[in-house]
């Protein structure tokens, strides 16, 4: 007679019953112990590529895993950071999490990110290390500790309807200063009968909206270099500021190729604006493209130019962004966890996001083995993405700290909205900035 049938007679009914109970919540445990939680903007029912990509992630991560299940839950792309920080608190963040490029010093700081190197970077051979080894993956990073990897890689500049451009026969390289930019902007413009305009030069975003690159930011980085001084303080309220703010301000009162609007439209009002027909030119991210290019059913109706500047042969500087994801650090599945962001950054991963969410690649090996992808003028733009990246991108150093942009745009509100002077405005973003960063 085996030993357990044995002491199942020997025992009482209800001690037998306690033990069955404390068997099935053990059971328990352990399928949830196989589920893994994922914070992301993505939806895995989705149809955009980016989300089509995902989904084939998912489904081979837990068909090579079997009883894992990954339950995808999708948050609103700007409070992500935020809600990972708070949920970290009270224990109840997911095993994986995704965060912009502006949120990763703050969770690194707070002792939130396992240190992937722990996980799995320590077994890549240098060949594969070498295949992603770049500003990027190096991004607030020390020898031995990686705490992210950095995929949706992204700048914003502008994008345009590149059908429009072409019939007018107006090449987006000829627009590299601002005047020739809005010069254009306007001829492009067109109005109804009674002189309503019906498509605008220019649709762009001054709210507060995760602190996304803005145009403002732009030209302080390029007049100036820096929007921080040595000590960590704001240093935006200044000549070059109120330049920044000022042309953001003509663009609706002066050159009228922007919309009042602007001060409530979110940045997905400007994709709906640009797709639907009713803007020229968008601000908007390089990753955006795809979409943009989805809903006008014609990828080769989207363009993508860098952001114009005040000098004649050089774009401004633009802040690169991108999103990165983690590991929890409280995660009890964290090898697990660090073997599906294993697999999210693969060379395997790599084709499918440049593919089929029409990301810029993360790896080198990517661009050698698809030149024939990225020779299809479907593609095109995102070798102007990377070839501005390259000249152009501005990875903010450890001293400046998130809602920089937010801060200019709350200055172009005060003077659009209540007609205060740039300068002061732009102190009162500077005060507010400081006091929210404990300056």
């Amino acid at each position: 007679m085996h030993m357990q049938t044995m002491v199942a007679r020997i025992l009482p009914k209800s001690v037998r019953v306690a033990l069955a109970a404390v068997a099935l919540t053990g059971l328990a445990q352990g399928v949830q112990a196989q589920e893994l939680r994922i914070w992301t903007f993505l939806d895995l029912n989705g149809q955009s590529g980016r989300e089509v990509a995902f989904k084939q992630l998912v489904d081979k991560f837990e068909a090579e895993h079997d009883g894992v299940k990954i339950a995808v839950e999708p948050q609103d792309w700007r409070q992500l950071g935020n809600k990972f920080l708070a949920a970290h608190q009270t224990g109840t963040a997911p095993d994986l999490i995704w965060l912009p490029l502006p949120r990763i010093a703050a969770a690194i700081e707070a002792g939130t990110l396992a240190n992937l190197d722990e996980l799995f970077i320590k077994d890549w051979s240098d060949e594969e290390l070498a295949d992603v080894d770049g500003p990027f993956f190096q991004y607030k990073a020390n020898p031995g500790e990686h705490y992210v990897l950095i995929g949706f890689r992204s700048q914003y500049g502008i994008c345009y309807r590149a059908d429009i451009l072409n019939d007018a026969n107006i090449k987006p390289q000829d627009l590299q200063t601002w005047d020739k930019f809005i010069a254009a902007a306007q001829s492009l413009m067109t109005r109804d009968a009674d002189g309503n305009v019906t498509r605008w030069g220019l649709a762009q975003s001054f709210i507060p909206n995760g602190d996304s690159a803005n145009i403002g930011m732009s030209t302080i980085l390029q007049l100036q270099g820096n929007v921080v001084k040595e000590d960590g303080t704001p240093d935006w309220a200044t000549d070059a500021g109120v330049r920044g703010v000022q042309l953001l301000v003509d663009m609706v009162k002066k050159y009228k190729i922007t919309l009042m609007q602007a001060v409530s439209m979110s940045s997905d009002d400007v994709y709906d604006h640009f797709t639907a027909g009713r803007a020229v030119f968008a601000r908007c991210a390089s990753a955006r493209v795809p979409n943009l290019a989805q809903a006008l059913g014609d990828a080769q109706k989207v363009g993508y130019m860098a952001t114009p500047s005040f000098t004649e042969g050089k774009w401004s500087p633009t802040e690169v962004g991108g999103w990165s994801t983690g590991v929890w650090a409280g995660s009890p599945n964290k090898q697990l966890a660090g073997e599906f962001l294993e697999l999210m950054g693969s060379e395997f991963a790599d084709a499918l996001w440049v593919k089929l969410g029409g990301q810029i690649p993360s790896r080198k090996s990517t661009i050698e083995k698809n030149q024939e992808f990225f020779a299809d003028p479907d593609n095109a733009y995102m070798v102007a993405v990377a070839d501005n990246m390259a000249n152009a991108g501005w990875f903010p150093p450890d001293d400046v700290l998130f809602g920089k942009n937010d801060a200019i745009l709350q200055a172009v509100q005060q003077v659009l909205v209540n007609d205060a002077s740039p300068m002061d405005a732009l102190k009162q973003s500077e005060q507010e900035y400081s006091r929210a960063n404990r300056l």
